[in-house]
């Protein structure tokens, strides 16, 4: 829950992950100086001593009420991801950086296990699964990652009321991805896309993503209607 001062004000930034966190936080660090309520380092300790069940950057939005008083947070806001872009980018950090996925399995394995689990383990994997309507404030300014970060600064220079600091949101976290986007490990069955648009229905409508909203790269000629052509365009099956 990155909190960041603009003069005698609050402002809340709801960090969700797989969303370009880190990129913004430190953009934020730049202009507006030191953040509360972010350990990068959280997952480094060992599990006893952790004081919280999730790093403290990707606080749901449940504990942020209990937490902060109504009325000190000036505005907040988030930046967003089509829900399948999230998964797929949360299932290849947690294989080639966490190393928590199962030797050999499958985003739809590791799908299956983590709806299996959510309900006794709902922290599991620092939130990077969770909808991201459980993090973010029903009044929160949501910027789509798809549209890129330019709209955040310009947000922020609105808040600021002026256009002090760094004029762009550098990439931070960049690695080379041991797995390609088109590895058999990366790509869901019909049953685990159906289950991804009844897991995060909520986030396709609030944020504005459509079921059919298939990421560029896999995109066919004809864009398919509703999550029957979602299935088909990224199955290879039609009709």
């Amino acid at each position: 829950m990155p909190i960041f001062r603009i003069g005698d004000r609050l402002h809340y930034y709801a960090h969700v992950p797989k969303c370009a966190g880190t990129s913004v936080e430190h953009y934020l660090e730049k202009r507006f100086g030191a953040l509360a309520f972010v350990n990068s380092r959280f997952l480094s300790d060992p599990e006893p001593s952790r004081w919280t069940k999730s790093s403290p950057q990707h606080l749901p939005l449940d504990a942020f009420h209990k937490l902060i008083p109504e009325g000190w947070i000036a505005s907040s806001f988030a930046v967003v991801r089509h829900p399948l872009k999230r998964l797929t980018s949360a299932f290849q950090f947690q294989v080639e950086v966490e190393k928590t996925v199962a030797p050999l399995w499958s985003i739809d394995e590791w799908f299956d296990d983590w709806l299996k689990r959510r309900e006794a383990e709902p922290f599991l994997y620092d939130n990077h699964l969770r909808p991201m309507a459980d993090l973010v404030p029903a009044d929160a300014a949501a910027f789509r990652m798809e549209d890129g970060l330019a709209p955040v600064v310009a947000h922020l220079d609105r808040l600021a009321g002026n256009k002090d600091g760094p004029r762009e949101i550098a990439a931070e976290n960049v690695r080379k991805k041991a797995m390609s986007k088109d590895d058999p490990r990366m790509t869901p069955s019909a049953e685990t896309l159906a289950r991804v648009a009844e897991t995060y229905a909520e986030d396709f409508a609030r944020f504005g993503y459509a079921i059919d909203q298939i990421p560029k790269s896999k995109a066919p000629a004809a864009k398919p209607a509703g999550l029957k052509g979602l299935v088909g365009a990224l199955t290879g099956r039609r009709g």
